[in-house]
């Protein structure tokens, strides 16, 4: 009973973290509501270190994740003919004024499905790398996208963080 409370309040600190870094990664982007990408961001910098280590064995890091992320925008902006001047913009940093947390549809359905992990193993903490897990399964999107753009063969990049989750 003790072990479980004391697990019940370490995923809650490990929400919070989750969460406060997702908003600060949006912020940074010059975005009000982060996404699943701004978590998966949360997540690799996390203590448990468990997403990084995920992100490492697969060849990748933060920076490529990042890159990845950006690449979808300047992309996006190519296929409408905008190149090069438009994408070197970087947008203010938004100042949070929220008083309840709020994402964009992408960070709602990974904290749904984080939930829903949780619900089915309440024996193991929550990990960063059970959000990369969760991302890893989202076929569309800017994370499943920016996967893509870094050669990242999802399949095995869930794999790899479920292997992780159970070496905790």
């Amino acid at each position: 009973m003790f072990k479980r409370l004391m697990l019940r309040f370490r995923d809650m600190k490990t929400i919070s973290k989750l969460i406060s870094g997702a908003d600060e990664q949006a912020h940074i982007s010059g975005e009000e509501k982060p996404g699943a990408e701004h978590f998966v961001l949360s997540a690799l910098n996390l203590e448990d270190g468990s997403a990084k280590r995920v992100f490492e064995k697969i060849g990748a890091d933060t920076n490529d994740f990042r890159g990845a992320i950006k690449q979808q925008y300047t992309d996006a902006l190519s296929s409408i003919g905008i190149n090069g001047v438009a994408t070197d913009i970087h947008p203010d940093p938004v100042e949070p004024n929220i008083m309840l947390h709020n994402s964009q549809p992408s960070g709602q359905e990974l904290m749904k499905s984080l939930y829903a992990i949780k619900q089915s193993d309440k024996n193991r903490p929550l990990l960063g790398a059970h959000v990369i897990s969760v991302a890893a399964e989202m076929e569309h999107g800017v994370v499943a996208r920016a996967l893509k753009v870094m050669g990242v063969d999802r399949e095995r990049l869930a794999k790899l963080a479920k292997n992780e989750i159970e070496s905790n």
